[in-house]
């Protein structure tokens, strides 16, 4: 099964999973277990909510769900819910006279950034006071400390350090996450234990509840 069926979302309360509509249970549930196999450790005992969309659940199903959980990962289920369970969605807090949204610059940092375009092969490492962009993979055996975020068009498969000074608002963020140790600040991740699986998504990594939480970076569900 090639189609994706699950997402994982960070949020401040922990970690929600969304069952995306027009696919079967049985579709969900595989995925979902695989999902859970690949990336488990790094949700570690994090809170969880399913997001079963527009469905109707029979009460055997919602067992099914909360058992696969259970089975395959440490997160506590808090709820099953629907689409019309889901908090109401902020609107834009106003337009320029274009009509185009404004943007409110939440999150923003300002600072240096050194942007590396090739890949980082064994036995090479990056150390920069600030945010590190590169544009290709890190293989096993590199290294990337930075004091910013790190961001990797490619595949991460090496060690990232994020907000090595301390910075807990720090992230790590690869179009294939799959370090074989992921720290941010002074909170240490270590690798799923299935390392030869890779997601099939774009995730980034950051500070919850002094975890490393994974999500996966999309816009089709606002955020």
């Amino acid at each position: 099964m090639n189609k994706q069926t699950v997402e994982f979302k960070g949020t401040k309360e922990g970690v929600t999973i969304y069952c995306l509509d027009g696919i079967s249970l049985e579709d969900i549930i595989s995925d979902l277990t695989i999902r859970l196999q690949q990336r488990a450790s790094f949700f570690a005992e994090a809170e969880v909510r399913v997001d079963v969309g527009s469905r109707q659940l029979a009460p055997e199903e919602k067992e099914l769900l909360a058992s696969v959980i259970g089975k395959h990962s440490k997160m506590k289920l808090v709820a099953i819910q629907t689409v019309s369970d889901r908090p109401p969605v902020v609107s834009s807090a106003g337009r320029r006279s274009g009509g185009i949204d404004e943007l409110k610059m939440e999150g923003y940092k300002e600072g240096r950034s050194l942007v590396i375009k090739r890949t980082l092969r064994s036995g090479q490492g990056i150390h920069f006071p600030g945010t590190v962009v590169v544009l290709g993979d890190v293989n096993p055996g590199a290294e990337i400390v930075a004091e910013g975020d790190i961001f990797v068009y490619g595949t991460i498969r090496g060690i990232a350090h994020a907000g090595v000074g301390g910075d807990r608002s720090a992230s790590v963020v690869a179009l294939r996450l799959a370090p074989t140790q992921l720290r941010i600040a002074d909170v240490i991740s270590r690798a799923p234990d299935e390392a030869s699986l890779l997601p099939d998504q774009p995730e980034y990594a950051y500070i919850s509840d002094d975890r490393i939480m994974i999500a996966s970076v999309t816009t089709k569900l606002g955020s």
